[in-house]
């Protein structure tokens, strides 16, 4: 440190200066005053008057205020955060790194499952993590006011939250790593970062196995999330995994566990261009569904099985599916409710109802930026697009599919490939009606 560094951390008093070393240990990005006091054991309150004192000496910077979380604060530089790093070895006790990061993920994994509960209630009741049974529970948890501001508090933590995991597997925290990934799901599918999604999960896998708390069952859940990401990235592993989780569903007696696998198997064959064998699957999945009372579940799987439909030319049959699983969704599952909105505009434009399918795509579009969910705003401008082209308006396509493309750059570049397809088409098009 330099020495107007070292004259600043020399003239903290005892409890910032533990706590600057603290943070130097946590393998996060940036930090904000509910992290800090459960990581010092202290109230919210307390933490940010000594983040204060420190971005007042220059031991901190706080570069920006984040929704939800307000200020954020972080090291000045990765130098910085060494030699502070360095400064909590030479005064520490055995146990001291241990704590820190236990008490860093108690606190995000009570976050993070309150947040599942509130955004995706069925998915966190599956299993019921509670963040009591383990140690390192926030003495002052975050809470969430609703379930936009749980998504948005996992949209803005999330690089700490996946660094979390990683470090957390690293040194064996196990019953923490993979109760983390798993409670992520609503980010996961709103985010759609599957290269991380699948990076992920295989860390969670080996955790969970390595838990012998965990069971079984946390084991499949993990294992059909797992294959979700691999089925994203055209990898067709994911066949093997849902039939995998199949056969121990069905070694359990775990009726709606098959169910799920069923659903799964028929996603990847409609994923595969496959919609014979996929329809099979998800009549399956769909009829034991209906057996337990799962509506939601079989809301679902009917907007599988309109997509089928209008993959093997039954219009009037995909539409009739996809409507029912809107009415079933609403008001249940804004996401898939806005999922099951779109694949009905799909099924509009091969009507020729173009004008219907433009608006129930911007609605869904907006429902889709509601619960940020960026990839599924690129898709339904994406699909805008190709509406505007059947409609006979390049020009209106032609802008739609560069305002996708601009959307899809940051997320997917599989997407964007095929948004520049696209382009090219159209720019054929508009040169031939120009000459």
């Amino acid at each position: 440190m330099n020495s107007h560094i070292d004259a600043a951390y020399a003239g903290l008093d005892r409890d910032t200066a533990r706590i600057y070393r603290e943070l130097s240990r946590l393998p996060v990005h940036d930090f904000d005053a509910t992290l800090v006091a459960a990581v010092a054991n202290t109230t919210p309150e307390k933490a940010t008057g000594h983040l204060a004192r420190l971005t007042a000496t220059g031991l901190l910077e706080s570069p920006d205020v984040r929704e939800p979380l307000g200020p954020i604060y972080r090291f000045a530089s990765p130098e910085l955060r060494e030699r502070v790093l360095g400064l909590a070895r030479a005064v520490e006790v055995d146990g001291d790194a241990d704590e820190v990061l236990g008490r860093a993920l108690g606190w995000a994994l009570a976050a993070a499952v309150a947040a599942d509960d509130l955004i995706t209630t069925s998915h966190h009741r599956t299993l019921n993590i509670t963040p009591t049974d383990l140690p390192y529970a926030p003495q002052h948890p975050v809470h969430h006011p609703d379930a936009d501001a749980a998504l948005g508090w996992l949209t803005a933590q999330c690089e700490n939250l996946l660094a979390l995991v990683r470090h957390a597997a690293q040194a064996s925290r196990h019953d923490y790593a993979w109760r983390l990934v798993y409670s992520l799901w609503p980010w996961w599918r709103a985010a759609g970062r599957d290269d991380e999604w699948n990076d992920l999960h295989s860390l969670a896998l080996d955790s969970v196995r390595h838990d012998p708390h965990a069971g079984d069952l946390a084991e499949r859940h993990l294992l059909n999330t797992y294959g979700l990401g691999l089925r994203n990235t055209g990898d067709p592993a994911a066949l093997g995994i849902f039939t995998r989780v199949r056969e121990a569903a069905v070694q359990a007696g775990d009726a709606l566990g098959e169910a799920q696998s069923l659903h799964e198997l028929g996603a990847t064959h409609l994923q595969m261009n496959q919609p014979g064998p996929a329809v099979s699957y998800l009549e399956q999945a769909r009829s034991i569904r209906a057996e337990h009372g799962y509506e939601r579940g079989v809301a679902l799987s009917d907007i599988l099985l309109g997509q089928a439909s209008l993959s093997l030319g039954h219009v009037d049959q995909a539409l009739h599916r996809l409507q029912g699983a809107r009415t079933a969704l609403d008001g249940v599952d804004a996401h898939d409710a806005a999922r099951a909105l779109a694949w009905q505009a799909r099924a509009q434009i091969q009507t020729g109802d173009i004008s219907a399918a433009e608006t129930n795509l911007y609605s869904a579009a907006q429902e889709f930026h509601a619960v940020r969910a960026p990839r599924w705003v690129a898709l339904t401008v994406e699909w805008r697009g190709q509406a505007a082209e059947a409609g006979n308006r390049p020009s209106d396509a032609h802008a739609l599919y560069t305002e996708a493309l601009d959307q899809y750059l940051p997320i997917s570049a599989a997407d964007a490939d095929r948004v520049r397809n696209h382009l090219a088409r159209v720019n054929r098009i508009l040169r031939h009606s120009s000459s």
